[in-house]
């Protein structure tokens, strides 16, 4: 046993329970992967169209989104997709945002974004959605029966998620 070990994480083959994913993929979880860490950083492949967020949200901390070609050895070759995704600083103004090539987004704090929708997929495209926190988590905007607005908030290990980062993860919408 070395003295580092506490600071590697083994991806462990996590079952996918969507049609757009293949069928095992990787997650770094944050805290829930290396005590301490600071990152979520999943790793998907997306290998057909359809949502990937149904619904807009916003985090306390900093997001990257990074929209790739599957095949790293040529990411802008390999990519063949069309996703439309909605970001703004008020979720009443977002801009809706098309993209065609590799692309990189800074989600700054509290921007809204979402929903997210590969419209077109000619080939698989890898997504990763960073966020800078330990666990991961969202807020949403509702209303109540008399139109009055609330905010919650869905996180690994608490309400609707209730601690099953895997279903989450790879099993549904991310929020």
């Amino acid at each position: 046993m070395g003295v580092y070990d506490n600071l590697f994480y083994k991806f462990p083959k996590l079952e996918t329970k969507s049609e757009m994913l293949p069928p095992v993929a990787a997650y770094f979880g944050g805290e829930l992967s290396v005590p301490g860490s600071q990152i979520i950083a999943p790793y998907r492949a997306y290998m057909k169209a359809g949502v990937i967020c149904s619904e807009p949200h916003f985090h306390r901390d900093e997001q990257y989104l990074a929209f790739v070609g599957h095949d790293l050895r040529d990411a802008f070759e390999s990519f063949d997709a069309e996703i439309e995704l909605y970001l703004g600083e008020d979720i009443d103004d977002m801009e809706k945002i098309v993209i065609t090539k590799p692309t990189m987004i800074r989600v700054p704090q509290f921007y809204w974004h979402g929903p997210i929708e590969i419209k077109r997929l000619g080939k698989p495209l890898f997504f990763q959605p960073v966020l800078f926190n330990s666990r991961y988590y969202a807020i949403r905007r509702r209303f109540n029966k008399e139109g009055y607005v609330y905010y919650d908030t869905v996180a690994d290990g608490f309400g609707e998620l209730g601690g099953d980062l895997e279903r989450f993860a790879y099993g549904e919408s991310e929020v």
